[in-house]
C-alpha cells in the first residue's frame, strides 16, 4: 500500500469538499471535525505517534473498530453517537477513494465498517393538560417570564427544532396579518409556519422592552447577557419551566423532557386534530413522510378508536351456547346411549 500523509487530504476533505462541493452547514462540519480529531487521536496514541506523523495505513479497518469500541466502552458513549462517528469517518474515506483511486481497495475495508443497530426509544410528548400546567405557572409580567413564555408558544405552535428556534431572527417574524414566521431547517432549507393570536401576543409581550424594530437582524431570543440564545440555554429554560410545574403535574417529572418534546408534542396534537400527514411533514419540515409517520404509531388513543371500529366488523359471540345444546334431538339421542 501507499505510504501517504494524511494531512493534506483531511485538509482538502474540509476545505474544499464539506464546504464548496457539498455545501454542508456549519454545525455538520463541526461533527465531523470532532469525528476526525478522536479517530486521529486514538490512532495516534494506539501507534505511539504524534497526529502530524499519521499515514493512511496507520487508519485501517481495524483501527476504525478498535476506535468505535473505545469510546463506547470508555468514553460510554451510546450506539447513535458511536453510528455518527462512523458517518463521517465514511463520509472522509467516501471521498477519499474518488480522489486517489488507487486508495479504492483500502476505502472499501473502512466503508465496510457496519453501522450498529439499537433500539430506537418511544417517542415522548406532553399531553395537553400537561402543556397548560407549565403555561400556567409562567409569571409573563416578569423580563424572563416573558421571554420564557414567548419561546415555549413559538416551541409549541410551530414544532420547531432547537436549533431552528435559536436561529430565528426579529426579520424573520411578520408581525402583521396573516402572523408567520420563517425558520431555517436542516440542510439549508426553510420553511414558513403560521403563528397564533396568542403566540404573536407573547412575542409582542416580549419586545415591548427591547428597542428593536421589524425589519431588525437580531436574535429574537437572547440571554441575560444580551447574546443570542443558545441550544443548551433554551433546553436550560425548558427543564426550568417544566421543574416548576412538575409539583403541580407529578406526571412531568417521570421522564426527561426537552426543546425536541414540544416538538413531539406539536406534531401528536396535530394528528390528534385530523391534520393531514403530508401537511404535518411540511409543518415540521421533514424530509421523508416515513419519519413523521412514526407519530401514528404512538398514538394509543387513535389505536383504540381503530380496534373499537374494527370491532363492529366482527360478528358478535352468540349467548345461546353451542349448537350441539340447542338441538333436543341430539340431547334426547345421547340420553338413550
Amino acid at each position: 500500500m501507499i505510504s501517504i500523509n494524511i494531512a493534506l487530504p483531511i485538509h482538502s476533505f474540509f476545505e474544499q469538499h464539506l464546504v464548496v462541493e457539498r455545501g454542508l452547514s456549519q454545525h455538520t462540519i463541526l461533527a465531523y471535525r470532532d469525528s476526525l480529531k478522536l479517530l486521529l487521536a486514538f490512532a495516534a496514541k494506539h501507534r505511539r505517534r504524534s497526529c502530524d506523523e499519521l499515514t493512511l495505513e496507520d487508519l485501517s479497518a481495524d483501527t476504525v473498530r478498535q476506535f468505535l469500541s473505545h469510546i463506547e466502552t470508555v468514553r460510554h458513549n451510546g450506539a447513535r453517537t458511536r453510528n455518527a462517528r462512523l458517518a463521517a469517518i465514511h463520509a472522509f474515506f467516501r471521498y477519499l477513494c474518488t480522489v486517489d483511486p488507487r486508495l479504492l481497495i483500502h476505502c472499501q475495508s473502512i466503508l465496510g465498517v457496519p453501522f450498529k443497530r439499537y433500539r430506537r426509544p418511544v417517542l415522548d410528548y406532553l399531553r395537553q393538560e400537561e402543556v397548560t400546567s407549565i403555561f400556567r405557572l409562567i409569571n409573563h409580567e416578569t423580563r424572563f417570564g416573558s421571554r420564557d413564555e414567548a419561546i415555549l408558544r413559538l416551541l409549541y405552535n410551530t414544532g420547531a427544532r432547537a436549533q431552528e428556534l435559536v436561529n430565528v431572527d426579529i426579520v424573520d417574524v411578520r408581525f402583521s396579518r396573516p402572523y408567520l414566521v420563517r425558520l431555517h431547517g436542516k440542510g439549508y432549507k426553510e420553511r414558513t409556519c403560521p403563528l397564533w393570536p396568542e403566540t404573536m401576543a407573547a412575542i409582542k409581550s416580549y419586545l415591548h422592552g427591547r428597542a428593536s424594530k421589524p425589519t431588525d437582524c437580531t436574535p429574537l431570543f437572547v440571554n441575560s447577557k444580551g447574546d443570542r440564545l443558545t441550544r443548551f440555554g433554551l433546553r436550560y429554560i425548558v427543564g426550568h419551566r417544566v421543574a416548576d410545574a412538575t409539583k403541580a403535574n407529578p406526571s412531568l417529572g417521570t421522564r426527561k423532557i426537552g426543546p425536541h418534546s414540544w416538538r413531539h408534542t406539536t406534531a401528536m396534537h396535530l394528528l390528534q386534530s385530523g391534520v393531514d400527514l403530508n401537511m404535518i411533514r411540511s409543518w415540521l419540515g421533514h424530509a421523508s413522510i416515513d419519519t413523521t409517520h412514526e407519530y401514528v404509531e404512538i398514538d394509543l388513543d387513535m389505536k383504540r378508536k381503530t380496534l373499537q371500529s374494527c370491532e363492529k366488523l366482527l360478528p358478535k359471540p352468540s349467548k345461546e351456547g353451542p349448537s350441539w345444546k340447542r338441538d333436543r334431538g341430539i340431547l334426547e339421542w345421547l340420553s338413550k346411549l
